[in-house]
């Protein structure tokens, strides 16, 4: 397949990409130092009462939550990276026609153009489409 994008239009999404993992990883790491150190610190003799310890540890499941949400956006930003090699990046999954160029800017890793994401996130709407 042949590239869906020219190396002008190509070389501020990857620089894009390369920002983004880096500030993941960066947010990843520090999530992962602080929920480490002084949540689990609180658990430790401070917490005062059972309540204080839910809190604390709802709090610790969000935090953790979040870092698995960015580890997914990396893996994503790998994928990315992997259909720029096969030359496929910016080509829809689903209808194997061009993702936009604006979506791309506002998210590199898509993997579906605009109307096939609707699709993806609305089932409902391929029948109202054929009807």
């Amino acid at each position: 397949m042949k590239r869906m994008l020219t190396q002008r239009q190509l070389k501020p999404l990857l620089q894009a990409l390369e920002r983004r993992e880096r500030d993941l990883r960066s947010s990843i790491a520090e999530e992962r130092r602080r929920t480490d150190v002084e949540d689990y610190q609180q658990l430790e003799g401070v917490v005062g009462d059972e309540a204080d310890r839910a809190f604390v540890e709802t709090s610790v499941d969000i935090e953790t939550g979040r870092v698995e949400q960015q580890v997914r956006e990396l893996r994503e930003i790998e994928a990315a990276r992997e259909r720029v090699v096969q030359g496929t990046f910016g080509a829809c999954i689903d209808c194997a026609g061009p993702i936009e160029y604006e979506r791309l800017l506002i998210h590199p890793p898509a993997v579906r153009c605009a109307e096939c994401q609707t699709l993806y996130e609305n089932p409902g709407a391929r029948s109202a489409k054929l009807n």
